[in-house]
C-alpha cells in the first residue's frame, strides 16, 4: 500500500448529522498527535477557538475537524513555529493540518461502507467488468463509489445486477440490471472503465467492529505450529496491499497479465479493504480496515501502522505463511525481481537459527517496499506484537515537551507514546530488533530505493545485482524499469 495513494472516489455531501457521528472518530485521531507534546487544550468547542488565542504562545493539542477551522499558512506556521514554509518537510505537514478534516470524514464513510457490506455479505466488485442482463432500469447518476451502487440494487428488489462507471464521459453513473424472467443470468463483457457485481444480501447477517482502543490493534492470536520444512528452502509467499481503485490496483492488474511482481512467487495474496474481483478469477481479501492513513512522524511519511496490524492478523488467520519458507511484503510499485531473490533466500536459509530472520534491506534501517521475513521470524512477531506496542510506548526518547518536532529539520526517531506515529516498516524493524531473538540481517542486494541514497542514474534500472528498484508508480514506468532491469519486453 503506497504511502500518498487514495481511493479515486467521491465523497458524499456533507451533512451535520454525519459530523456528530464523526466526533469519537475525532478525539481518537486527535490522541495520536499527543506526541507533538502540545498542551491539553481548553474546554472551548473547535468552532469558537480563535486565531489569537492560538497565537498565545502555547502550541494545542488539537487538529481541524471541520473545514472552517484551518488555519491559513502563515498563521499556522507561528502556532506550530515552523520557519520555513518552502521547505518540503512544511508543505506536508500543512498538507496534512488542513486536510485532516477531510481524511476524517472520508474514513469514517469508508467505515459505514465495510460495515455495511459485511453486514450484507456483499459478493466482490469485478474490475473492467460489465453485467449485461436483458433489461435496464432506470440509471442513477452522480454516485460516489461502485460501493454505493451495489447498495443502491440491493435496496431495489428486482435488481439483479449493476454496474458502475470509473472514468469517461459516464464517470460516476450507475446502472442497475434486471430481466424480465427475474431467473436470467448476467453474460460478462469486459469495459475497462467498468465495475460491476451482484446485490448482497437483502437483511443483516454478520456484525464487523473496528478497534476502538489503540493496543487491540497489536493482540494477534497465537500463531498455530508451523509443519516442518526442508533446511535452505526458499518456498515463497509473497502479499501485496492495495488501496481499491488506485494506481496500486492497475499496477497488479497490469503485473498479473505480464505474470511479474508477488504473480511470479511460488503463491501470492492480495489484501485490500474491499472485495476485489481484479481479473476474472484473481481476488483481494479483505482486511478489518479502510487502509486509509495520514501524513506524519518525524519523516512525515504515511502513518499506515495501524492499516498494515489488521493486514498481519489477517495473513496469521489465513494460515497459508505456515507452508512457506519466506514471507514477503511488496509494495506494488516496487520492481521486484523474483528470479534474483531465490537465490539470495536459500543462501540465507541455510544458516537460518532456530529464531529465523528478517532481512534488512537499507543501512537506515528496514523500507517497506520489499519486507522479507523468514516463516519462524513472521510467527515470533505475531507473538511478540503486543509486548512491543507495550514497550515502546514505554519509553523516554520522545520528550513531553516536543517543540523541535516542528523544525523542518527535525530528525529525530520518536519512542515513547508515540509509536501510531510510525510507518509500519520502522515499528515492525524496532520490535523484531529490540525485543526478540530475529536475527536482522542486512543485504544491500535486496532494494534500490529513493529514500536510501541510491547512486547517481539508479531510475534506469541497470544494477544486474538488484531485487528491487522503488518506486515506479505508474504501469508505463514500471514496464520500462523491468524491462530494462532484465533485457526482456513484457507481453502479455
Amino acid at each position: 500500500m503506497e504511502s500518498d495513494s487514495e481511493p479515486d472516489l467521491a465523497l458524499p455531501a456533507p451533512r451535520e448529522s454525519r459530523f456528530k457521528a464523526l466526533v469519537p472518530l475525532a478525539l481518537a485521531c486527535l490522541a495520536c498527535l499527543a506526541v507533538l507534546g502540545l498542551l491539553a487544550r481548553s474546554t472551548e468547542t473547535r468552532a469558537e477557538v480563535k486565531v489569537e488565542h492560538a497565537l498565545r504562545g502555547v502550541v494545542q493539542e488539537w487538529a481541524p475537524t471541520r473545514p472552517e477551522e484551518v488555519l491559513p499558512m502563515e498563521q499556522w506556521a507561528k502556532v506550530f513555529k515552523v520557519d520555513d514554509l518552502n521547505s518540503s518537510t512544511a508543505q506536508r505537514r500543512y498538507y496534512q493540518y488542513s486536510h485532516h478534516p477531510i481524511f476524517i470524514q472520508k474514513k469514517a464513510w469508508m467505515e459505514d461502507q465495510m460495515s455495511w457490506q459485511i453486514a450484507r455479505e456483499c459478493p466482490p466488485l469485478s474490475i473492467g467488468i460489465d453485467l449485461v442482463l436483458d433489461k435496464a432500469m432506470p440509471a442513477i447518476r452522480d454516485v460516489p463509489s461502485p460501493s454505493d451502487c451495489q447498495k443502491a440494487c440491493t435496496e431495489t428488489p428486482e435488481c439483479l445486477a449493476f454496474a458502475w462507471v470509473r472514468s469517461g464521459n459516464l464517470t460516476r453513473t450507475c446502472f442497475r440490471k434486471t430481466s424480465a424472467t427475474m431467473l436470467s443470468m448476467p453474460t460478462q463483457v469486459p469495459k475497462d472503465s467498468f465495475v460491476s457485481g451482484r446485490p448482497c444480501l437483502r437483511e443483516n447477517r454478520t456484525e464487523m467492529r473496528f478497534p476502538t482502543k489503540e493496543l487491540e490493534q497489536f493482540k494477534l492470536p497465537s500463531p498455530p505450529p508451523a509443519p516442518p520444512r526442508p533446511r535452505g528452502a526458499a518456498r515463497m509467499l509473497c502479499l501485496a496491499v492495495c488501496l481499491p481503485f488506485t494506481q496500486e490496483q492497475d499496477l497488479l492488474v497490469m503485473q498479473y497479465r505480464f505474470g511479474t511482481h508477488i504473480f511470479a512467487c511460488d503463491n501470492y495474496a492480495i489484501y485490500s479493504s474491499l472485495l476485489l474481483e481484479l481479473v476474472p478469477g484473481v481476488f483481494t481479501r479483505r482486511v478489518n480496515s479502510t487502509l486509509l492513513g495520514e501524513l506524519g512522524g518525524p519523516y512525515m511519511t504515511v502513518l499506515n501502522l495501524a492499516a498494515f496490524m489488521a493486514v498481519w492478523k489477517q495473513v496469521l488467520a489465513d494460515g497459508e505463511y505456515l507452508h512457506h519458507d519466506w514471507i514477503l511484503k511488496v509494495d506494488p510499485d516496487t520492481v521486484f525481481l523474483v528470479d534474483r531473490l531465490r537465490p539470495i533466500l536459500q543462501e540465507h536459509g541455510r544458516v537460518l537459527g532456530q529464531s529465523g530472520a528478517y532481512l534488512n534491506n537499507c543501512d537506515m534501517g528496514l523500507h517497506g517496499p520489499l519486507e522479507i521475513f523468514s516463516r519462524q521470524a513472521l510467527n515470533t512477531f505475531f507473538e511478540s506484537s503486543e509486548y512491543c506496542a507495550k514497550q515502546l510506548d514505554g519509553g523516554k526518547e520522545c520528550k513531553k515537551d516536543c517543540s523541535a518536532f516542528w523544525d523542518p529539520n527535525y530528525r529525530e526517531r520518536c519512542n515513547g507514546p508515540c509509536t501510531l506515529w510510525w510507518g509500519e516498516d520502522i515499528w515492525v524493524d524496532q520490535c523484531l530488533m529490540r525485543f526478540t531473538e530475529v536475527a536482522r540481517v542486512y543485504d544491500p542486494r535486496l532494494l534500490t530505493e529513493e529514500h536510501c541514497h541510491p547512486q547517481s542514474g539508479w531510475r534506469n534500472c541497470k544494477d544486474p545485482s538488484s531485487v528491487a528498484f522503488h518506486p515506479f508508480k505508474t504501469p508505463q514506468e514500471y514496464k520500462t524499469c523491468f524491462e530494462s532491469a532484465t533485457g526482456h519486453e513484457l507481453i502479455a
